[in-house]
């Protein structure tokens, strides 16, 4: 039977704190897919969002094929990218919650290869949005990856 020491009741105060981290971490990514997905959908039909200013760009990409084959438009492979990356980031996330709401005893066991992971995926992420996006995904994977550096260093400390 489990007693309640200084010890024990410190680790399981990390290991809530670092959960929470975790949880803390993954919705930013979650948000940020979904609105993905969702914005990318809206875009096929009517393009408004993740779409270039210039209308004639748009239309030059809905007409012409790509390099690599003719059975698709440039247009088609923007909206197949956006909708890929979407869900990557959205199972990235999912996998995060799924992980910390029910398999997190086994998270916070294993080596720290493991639980520095998702942390490092998070800055992959982080970094790209520095490099070739803007603001808002800026904000949103620092702030997911931030926390989730956090959880995996309280793991640890």
């Amino acid at each position: 039977m489990y007693s309640e020491t200084p010890q024990n009741s410190a680790v399981s105060s990390k290991g809530t704190v670092m959960r929470y981290l975790f949880v803390a971490g993954a919705v930013p990514f979650l948000i940020l897919g979904i609105l993905h997905i969702v914005y990318t959908l809206m875009d096929e039909r009517r393009p408004r969002r993740i779409v270039p200013r210039d209308r004639a760009l748009a239309d030059a990409m809905r007409a012409s094929t790509l390099v690599l084959t003719r059975q698709t438009t440039v247009w088609r492979a923007w909206i197949g990218f956006n909708l890929s990356h979407g869900l990557g980031i959205v199972l990235f996330a999912a996998g995060l919650l799924h992980m910390a709401t029910l398999h997190f005893e086994a998270v916070r066991a294993a080596a720290p290869e493991v639980v520095f992971a998702a942390p490092a995926v998070a800055a992959v992420y982080f970094l790209l949005s520095l490099r070739y996006w803007f603001s808002v995904p800026a904000i949103g994977s620092g702030v997911g990856t931030a926390l989730l550096l956090i959880g995996a260093a309280a793991a640890y400390a």
